[in-house]
């Protein structure tokens, strides 16, 4: 899916990613590995139950470049040009 998604773990080390729909973490946590202690994903999503459970997970794999927030897809607080990569695989209907 990286790669479909046009993301290069040489040249995208230290991004800023957003992850729109992260339910639990899986893919914010796997983007998080596979880029480095340097990037840093940010994971949204409606539910406080995955946000505590994907910053559990998070802490349990050493990862301390996640942050997992509740947040409305649709009414997103960050400013225009906060993300370098925005990840939003299965957060529509």
């Amino acid at each position: 899916m990286m790669k479909f998604g046009g993301i290069d773990v040489s040249e995208d080390r230290g991004a800023k990613v957003l992850d729109v729909g992260c339910g639990f973490g899986g893919t914010s946590r796997y983007l998080a590995n596979k880029l480095g202690p340097k990037a840093e994903v940010t994971g949204i999503t409606l539910s406080p139950n995955q946000v505590k459970r994907g910053a559990e997970l998070a802490k349990e794999q050493g990862l301390s470049n996640t942050n997992f927030m509740v947040m409305n897809a649709l009414e997103m607080e960050f400013p225009d040009n906060s993300f370098d990569i925005v990840w939003a695989c299965e957060s529509g209907e």
